[in-house]
């Protein structure tokens, strides 16, 4: 009688232990007045969450710079802080671009004895300095080339006959700008970032354009004069500390031109000229690489 009672008294106290309530952990984030609060909750079995408070981490504020929406609209982004105020920054941005008659096979397979060429190089240092927070202000230098050629061009289509042979192109410019750049940091850690640029410059350079060689050469030389306003939107990306990789591309530009020409013949000739676009220059496509500090 006394084991059968042992025995019903064990048989008890573990089926007590299967029902014992055990606690669960279970973490919740909540924000209270620009206060993140980390929760680690205590969930108790049919009973009520218990909250304990872990640890706070403070928005850090200073780094989100508000800006005042233009009149009743607001584009709702929020602008975390890319460039800081008073800082310096210099690079130099790099476009290079290269066509040969032997990359467009395809498109030139049911024509014939066509050898065209195309290259483009520019070079652009440049410096600025952080007058405040993400707007930064400057000068930039630049230098740039551009040479092609038509080696052979024959096109007979019916009544149709085109034959060009030995033409060449080259163009070589200095440029001298200011510009102004407006920063949109994309997220609170600084390492995207977008922003647009707006340049006022002034380059000289001079072209020629020539056919022929030998006895049979004819040239035409021009020295161009140019002011320009331009708008060039673009990406930067922290690649180390202090150190970011950006790309940009001019989608507008304004331009003024005054030209004085010569030719082989000896004869001259002076003319201006001013033009507007409005899209994706692809020459004018610069990837480069900038130094903050």
């Amino acid at each position: 009688m006394k084991v059968k009672l042992l025995y019903i008294v064990i048989c008890l106290f573990s089926f007590q232990e299967c029902l014992q309530l055990k606690a669960q952990e279970v973490d919740s984030v909540s924000v209270v007045r620009d206060t993140i609060v980390k929760y680690k909750l205590v969930l108790v079995h049919d009973t009520v969450f218990v909250p304990i408070p872990e640890v706070e981490m403070p928005i850090d504020s200073s780094k989100i710079i508000y800006t005042k929406p233009i009149g009743r609209y607001d584009r709702g982004i929020t602008n975390y802080r890319f460039i800081p105020k008073h800082k310096w920054i210099g690079g130099v941005t790099v476009s290079i671009f290269n066509y040969e008659t032997d990359n467009s096979r395809l498109l030139f397979s049911l024509l014939k004895d066509i050898d065209i060429n195309l290259r483009t190089l520019s070079i652009k240092p440049f410096v600025g300095y952080s007058i405040k927070d993400n707007t930064v202000v400057g000068l930039k230098l630049g230098y740039s080339r551009i040479s092609g050629g038509i080696n052979n061009l024959s096109l007979n289509v019916e009544d149709f006959d085109i034959s060009l042979r030995n033409i060449k192109y080259s163009d070589d410019a200095y440029s001298f700008s200011i510009f102004h750049r407006s920063y949109i940091g994309l997220d609170p850690k600084g390492l995207f970032g977008l922003f647009n640029e707006t340049t006022l410059g002034y380059s000289m350079g001079s072209t020629r354009f020539s056919q022929g060689s030998g006895e049979t050469l004819k040239y035409t030389d021009t020295s161009i004069n140019q002011l320009n306003l331009g708008i060039n939107p673009g990406i930067s990306i922290l690649i180390m500390p202090n150190v970011g990789a950006e790309m940009s591309f001019g989608i507008a530009g304004f331009t003024y031109n005054w030209e004085k020409q010569k030719k082989s013949s000896g004869e001259v000739g002076k003319r201006t000229n001013s033009g507007a676009n409005f899209k994706i220059n692809l020459f004018n496509i610069n990837i480069g690489i900038t130094v903050c500090i």
